[in-house]
Formats: structure tokens, sequence, C-alpha cells
């Protein structure tokens, strides 16, 4: 086994760039696998009571780590749940917020598990690859200790023993090689031999967190529940065979020891819960039918005497774990998290639960307040009844029902704000989904949801599944445009309407009374919220567009690397009529488009360069090779409220400041957004809180919404 070059110079956002909040995105979700959340913090977050408590998981080659604070108040949905970064990791302007969390970015395959060693102080984590990654939480810029190459296939479950010195994982094992493997955290020298599950197939893990040390796993296709000895660990047989044979059927999805060490709980496919002697692994009880369907994760809460489950029937379930009595496995509560993802909506007749609302992972943050996850990624804070008379925080026991926390699941593929003055932000992803956010606190006010269809899987997919590709908002009205090839218009929350295209659309630009969409065969006119013009076809192959605000002139962009200038129409027959082509201005197609808030400059970028030209007479004001710095495609600009400085980025993951009055100087925040950045705007005093500052909302393919404070940088760069 050896150990790989690291390198950390991308592992996250500088700390020395000026984000001050983040709008973090939602765990990753595959339909019929369990999301690992890890919500205990160890010893040096959840020690300190001061501290909000953490939940960390896994989106995509990203790892989420996110504060949530539950006595603060939201503005929407009775979202009461507001998040913030720990000071460990990153402090905003002394005059703005902390921001509320951090993505990390070390992996280079989707990540599938991540846990915190005891201390709190480093995390281990395995992506898809069988690449374990273990790196520090303390260190701002959260340098890795090793990493190693641990299985052929997709790392399942990872977990640390009660010492932070040894880490058991467990996956799939393809071509004969190990499922399952425990190591040293600094060296990665094995620690023994784990047993082998049916066809290579592991699906969890867990370390007893007291000496004698025990090793447990379980197959992911076997049924069977191996108990390992050490160190160095071998397997255990005799008494405990018939322990390892107590579920019936499928994968055994999560293994979970209580804080003492004295029993081992499992939960699998056949939706029973096992519970174990800690120490001797012999079989104490098992539990039939807890719930309806497989159950895909399970944890204890940190006094060790309840374990909280959730499944694919839609439920949360909370179960004496007491050795003691007869009280073993009884369900002292549930919570039905499906009907909260339903809410008003018909549900099925025949009690079917929708698939974004089956719950397929839940933690205990800060050891006592419950959290679930569904298929559709929302996070359910669950409200505890004081009746229960449960060694829990107030603040869950103060919760009238659950409380959800929205997102995005995938990249974020459009943005825009809502009517000036109203704070509104709204972005959209590569699933279809909607979000409204409150740009004053970057929460999330809710999703868009269609009217008069049923979204049946209550995933909140807007355009069915398909890209958003363009946003704009226009006199009250939100308009989207899909690759289902609809433009869908939205009030409020909801989807009311929709007009189809003749063609795929992939972008959209307004002005005060016209709408223009740029499809892959030409341009649309709406008007009304109707079409008013047929199919516009070019002669060349459109790539950008960008309508002045008194909706008179119209800029093309294609892929003969020209801008095409049109004159439009208020009526007639023809409503768009070229009135000059900006040649050689580019090498490249552009790619985006943008103009300056008074009408009197046009910004272009391409996959290198960014120009700018007078519209005028179209002179170049900065030419290319002279703002050249972008190493990919280029694909948006902003320009700042007082149209001085021009802001851009691209799929090289950086932003760029650029100043009219100082081209020769540049502000670069670099790894702003992991996978590129896909939508920027400078709002001004009315989200920033602050007469003169700027802030800049960037949006990208890792899911988040940033918000950058600028305006120190650029008056000390630009001034």
């Amino acid at each position: 086994m050896g150990v790989d070059q690291i390198d950390a110079s991308n592992a996250c956002i500088p700390p020395a760039h000026p984000l001050t909040f983040q709008s973090l995105p939602l765990p990753s979700a595959t339909r019929g696998e369990p999301i690992f959340l890890d919500g205990d913090g160890g010893r040096l977050n959840d020690g300190d009571d001061s501290k909000a408590p953490l939940l960390m998981y896994a989106v995509g080659k990203l790892i989420v780590i996110r504060e949530i604070q539950l006595d603060e108040s939201n503005d929407d949905n009775n979202n009461n749940i507001s998040t913030f970064q720990p000071s460990t990791h990153r402090t905003g302007p002394s005059s703005t917020p902390s921001t509320n969390g951090f993505l990390y970015r070390g992996h280079s395959s989707p990540v599938t598990c991540a846990k915190f060693n005891p201390a709190g102080t480093y995390i281990a984590s395995g992506d898809s690859r069988g690449k374990l990654r273990i790196w520090s939480y303390d260190h701002e810029e959260h340098l890795p200790k090793i990493e190693l190459q641990m299985l052929a296939g997709p790392i399942r479950d990872v977990s640390w023993d009660f010492e932070g010195k040894r880490i058991v994982v467990v996956g799939d094992g393809m071509q004969g090689a190990e499922c399952g493997k425990v190591v040293q955290w600094d060296t990665g020298v094995k620690c023994g031999d784990l047993a082998a599950h049916g066809r290579k197939k592991g699906s969890s893990c867990a370390f007893r967190p007291c000496r004698p040390m025990r090793v447990a796993t379980g197959g992911g296709e076997d049924s069977m529940v191996f108990f390992h000895k050490g160190p160095p660990f071998v397997r255990v047989v005799g008494d405990g065979v018939v322990s390892e044979k107590c579920h019936e059927r499928g994968a055994v999805h999560a293994l979970r020891y209580n804080s003492d060490g004295s029993v081992l709980a499992s939960v699998g496919t056949d939706g029973s819960v096992c519970f174990y002697e800690g120490r001797g692994m012999e079989l104490v009880k098992r539990v039939e039918k807890v719930h309806l369907s497989s159950i895909f994760s399970a944890c204890w809460n940190r006094s060790g005497t309840h374990l909280l489950t959730c499944g694919a029937d839609g439920y949360a379930r909370l179960l004496d774990g007491r050795v003691e009595g007869d009280s073993l496995g009884e369900i002292v509560n549930e919570w039905n998290v499906a009907a909260v993802h339903i809410g008003d909506k018909e549900q099925d007749s025949s009690g079917k639960v929708p698939v974004g609302a089956m719950q397929l992972g839940c933690a205990f943050i800060k050891g006592n307040v419950p959290v679930s996850v569904g298929y559709n990624g929302q996070i359910a804070v669950l409200p505890l009844p004081s009746s229960l008379g449960l060694p829990f925080t107030s603040s869950a026991e103060s919760m009238e029902k659950p409380i959800v926390i929205t997102g995005h699941q995938a990249p974020i593929s459009a943005m825009t704000f809502g009517t000036p003055g109203s704070n509104t932000l709204y972005t959209a992803d590569t699933d279809g989904v909607i979000i409204e956010w409150n740009g004053s606190t970057g929460k999330a006010k809710g999703r868009v949801s269609v009217v008069g269809e049923e979204d049946a899987d209550v995933t909140g997919k807007v355009h069915a599944g398909a890209t958003v590709t363009a946003l704009t908002f226009h006199d009250g009205t939100l308009y989207s445009a899909g690759w289902d090839d609809y433009v869908r218009t939205t009030q409020g929350r909801s989807c009311i309407d929709k007009l189809k295209m003749e063609s795929q659309p992939n972008a959209m630009t307004c002005g005060t009374t016209l709408i223009v969409v740029m499809t892959v065969e030409g341009l649309v006119l709406i008007k009304d919220k109707q079409i008013a013009s047929e199919l516009i076809r070019l002669p060349y192959s459109a790539t950008a567009v960008c309508l002045s605000k008194d909706d008179s002139v119209l800029y093309v962009s294609g892929d003969d690397c020209n801008i095409h200038v049109y004159i439009v129409a208020s009526s007639g027959s023809n409503p768009l009529s070229e009135s000059h082509v900006i040649k050689g201005g580019h090498l490249k197609p552009v790619h985006s488009l943008s103009l300056s808030h008074d009408g009197t400059k046009l910004a272009a970028a391409d996959v290198r360069d960014v120009c700018v030209y007078s519209t005028s007479d179209y002179s170049p004001i900065v030419s290319k090779g002279r703002w050249c710095f972008h190493t990919q495609r280029i694909g948006c600009l902003s320009w700042s409220p007082d149209d001085t400085v021009l802001a851009s980025g691209g799929n090289d993951d950086d932003i760029y400041l650029w100043c009219i009055a100082k081209k020769m100087k540049r502000i670069h925040y670099r790894f702003a957004h992991r996978g590129g950045v896909t939508g920027l705007r400078f709002v001004g005093d009315a989200v920033s809180g602050g007469a003169g500052d700027w802030m800049l909302v960037s949006t990208g393919n890792d899911g988040a919404v940033n918000w950058w404070s600028v305006e120190e940088n650029v008056t000390n760069k630009f001034n």
C-alpha cells in the first residue's frame, strides 16, 4: 500500500479571500443506498456548549461541514435554523458575519463517507475509487496528513477507534481484492486481516469505543455481520457465528456502537434492528418490522441510551437502546418526515412513499438533536417531545414540527435577482430545481413548485429533471429556460405557466418589456408572457445574447467569433435588423456578454480573453490580450454598481476583478467554486447593509452560493 503524492493547494477556498457567507449544497443521494452523515464533531467541537452543532456529509467530490444553530429565526417556512462558520476555519471582516461553513475539495473522485476522529481535529474520508484521505479540520488550510489507496472499489464506510490511532474501512473489493482493512492512521500499516463478505462487498463498519477492542463489519449482499478482535484484528468464530446471521436478506446498511461500547446495533434491508452485546458479540435481541421497508441508517445519541433509525417508508424512529429491563428496541417516538416533504400535496392513495421523501440518512448533531436526510437531499431537524423525559437539548424540545433545510444537490447552472430592492435571489441547477433565497441572510426560502402538475417524486424538479440553462426576472415574474424545451413562468414560488420552444433554449436576456430567448436554432422573442415572434434563424450558431434596457439594441455572439448588433423593431414582420458586426476582437467564440448599467460599455468574454467595447462606435476599450488570465472558458460577467469594475468567472474555478481605469491591475480569487463558476452578480448596499459597500454573489458547479465582500480589496487595489 503506497502513499500518494498530495497537493493541498486547492483543498479549500484560501482563508485570505473575503468570503463572508456560503449557502452550502445538500447531501448527494443515490436511490437504494444510504447517506452517511456525521453529527459527532469530537471533543474539540462538541465539548464546547457555546459552539453550534456540526453536520458533515458528502456532495459529489466535496465534503460539507456546516454548523446548525437552532435558536436563531429565519424569514420563511418556519425555518428557524441559522448556519454560521466555526472560528477555527475563517472569519469575515468585522462589519460582516462569519461564513457558515466550508467545502473541502481535496478528493478527485466522488466522496462516499467521512468521519471525525474522537478529538475532532482530523477527518477520514473515502471516495469511489477506494482512496482514504486523512486531513486536518482544525487547521485553516485543512492540510492532508496522508492519502492511501485502501480498496480496489468504492469505500462504503469508515470508522475510527476510540484512541484515534486506527481506522477501519469497508467497501467493494473488486477482482478478488480485500473488501475491508484496518490501518494505522498516520502510516497506513495494516493491523490484521478482516473477513471477506459475499461477492467482496462490505457496506458498514464500526470500532468499539473502548477496550477490549472489537471491529464489526456488515455485508453489502450477504446479510452477514462479522466480528473481529485485536489488534491485530482477526475474525471471531464460534460463539459469534449465530449472531452473524441475524438479518434475513439484503444488505446490512449500518453498524453502530453506543458511546460506552456495551451495545452494538445493526440495521438492514429486512427492516429489522439487531442488538448485540458489545464485548462478547452475542445477539441480545432482534426487533422485526421497525420500518415497513429498508432501514438505511442508524445513530446513537450521546449517552448511548437511544437509537435513531430512518428508512424508505419515510419515517425516522427513536428506539430504546437500554439493555436493562424489557424495553430494549421499543419505539419511543417517530416522525413522519415524508409527510413534511409532501406538505399540502395529495398523497398516493396506496400509501406509497414518494422517492424524494425516502429517508436515507440520520444522525444526532451535538449528540442530542436528531436530523434526517431524504433522497431529495433536504435536511430535516426533528423535534423531541419534552414528555419523553430524555436528556436532549431544550432547543430540540422547543420545536413544534420538523424544520427543513433546503438547497441544491446538483451543480447550479443559472442565477438571477428579483425586483431591485427585494433582496430575493433565484438559482437553478442541472436537475431542474429552482430555489428562492433571501439575499440579505443567504438562507433558502424554499423550492419553486409547479402548479397543476403533480410532483409525484417530491424532488422539486420544475423542468422535469432537465437542466435549467437560464433565469431572468421581469415585471414581477421569474422566467426559467430548460432543456425540456420550455420557458416557464413563476410568481412567488409557484410555476404557473409554460411556453413551448421549437428548439432547446440555452440563454435568456431581458429589457424593459421584451425577453429574448436564445435557442440552438435561433432566437425567440417573448412579450407580455407570450411568444411574440416565430423562431428567428441566424446564419451562425448563437453563443450568448444581451439586450439593452430600452429593448432597442440586441447583441448576439456566434460561433464565427464575432459579435452581431441588431436593432429591435417594435412592430413589423422583421423584428431584428443587423446594424453592425464587431469583428476581430476575439479568436474564439464569445460565451458571455454583459452591458454596463449606463449602457455605454459592452463586455465580452471567450475561453481566455475579456474585452470591453464602447457601444457608441464599438471601438475596443480593452482589447484582447490585456485581460487574458483565465485558463478555461469564461461563462459569466458582471459590472459593479458604478460600472468601474468588471467581474469574470470561468471553468478554471477562478474569479477575476478588472478595473476600467487601471487596466494593468487585477484581483484574483482562486478556487472560488469547484468545477467552475457559473454565475456572478454585483449587488449594492441593499444586500450588504452599508452605504457604498459592494457584495459579489457567485454560483458554481459545486452547488454553493458564495457572498464576497470585495469593496475593501477594490479600494486597496484600484484606487
